[in-house]
């Protein structure tokens, strides 16, 4: 079993590597990128604080920014990861586009390790990134005004969580005024505490047992009557059960006045449909998005 999670962990680190590589050939040569570390925390490896700013030569009027949060379980995946596609696709629509890292919990899964890195610290720093970029992306020739979050996987349950519980924005000084929309990309995530007292081992990796900590962990636990919530996309695909958090996820912002697209997504892999996002000739997906993204910016 060791060797086997090595190797899983090898193969991971190689792929990475060759995206990397693959994504910089691939970006036009017009176009610009730069790395930022947006905050700095002792004994943190400083590429998971960091953000990546996909820009053309800042130009009059102020461009939209759209935010990426990458999935892969709140244990694996980077920010330049399976990302060509979305780089060309937001920048033919002259938005910025930035995709964001985050801290992860252990990978192998560390379960009994209380000292691990896990809840709320993903949600934190993506907090965090977007004060950032509201305070500095106009240097890149984006609108601080107009920025929507998207996310895939873990990162549509950091980016719901963000926008149904105001506090993380809150403690950086943001409100939910600051967020244009929430694009939220096939998750089970809208309800952490449902899947960790199923037994999900990678739920309990990335955010423990803790009763009150993985309630408050899930956004559909922090939907509240009142609040002026941001707009959200919500593409929905899967088996009966994923469907059902999804749908009940929606059900509830609807009853509380938010104003949500649900996209049946059933035609795409948990795979498949974050790499669908702007890939040529895709269309269900991709057009649904964009759609949604112009909303936002009215």
């Amino acid at each position: 079993m060791k060797h086997f999670l090595l190797f899983l962990t090898t193969l991971f680190l190689f792929n990475r590597c060759r995206t990397i590589v693959e994504t910089k050939s691939e970006i036009p040569q017009d176009n610009y990128t730069k790395t930022i570390q947006y905050k700095q925390l002792d004994n943190v490896d400083a590429n998971l604080l960091s953000l990546d700013i996909y820009y053309k030569m800042p130009t009059a009027p102020k461009k939209p920014v759209v935010v990426y949060v990458h999935g892969g379980a709140w244990s694996i995946g980077d920010k330049s990861k399976n990302i060509e596609n979305k780089i060309n696709l937001f920048q033919s629509q002259e938005y910025v586009f930035v995709s964001v890292n985050y801290r992860l919990s252990p990978f192998p899964y560390q379960v009994r390790n209380i000292n691990k890195t896990k809840h709320p610290a993903p949600v934190e720093d993506v907090a965090d990134a977007v004060k950032w970029i509201k305070n500095n992306i106009s240097e890149y020739g984006g609108d601080a005004s107009n920025i929507p979050l998207l996310g895939h996987s873990a990162g549509s349950q950091i980016v719901s969580l963000l926008s149904t519980n105001q506090s993380f924005l809150n403690n950086v000084g943001l409100n939910l005024s600051d967020i244009k929309g929430i694009a939220s990309i096939d998750t089970e995530g809208y309800n952490v505490k449902a899947k960790v007292d199923d037994g999900t081992m990678f739920y309990i990796n990335a955010f423990g047992t803790d009763k009150e900590t993985i309630k408050q962990a899930s956004a559909l636990y922090n939907i509240e009557n009142g609040e002026d919530f941001p707009k959200f996309f919500i593409s929905k695909r899967g088996k009966e059960e994923r469907l059902a958090f999804a749908n009940e996820f929606i059900k509830k912002l609807e009853q509380n006045g938010a104003d949500v697209t649900q996209l049946d997504a059933s035609e795409y892999s948990h795979i498949s449909i974050n790499n669908a996002i702007g890939k040529p000739e895709e269309t269900h997906l991709t057009n649904a998005l964009l759609q949604f993204f112009e909303a936002c910016f009215q």
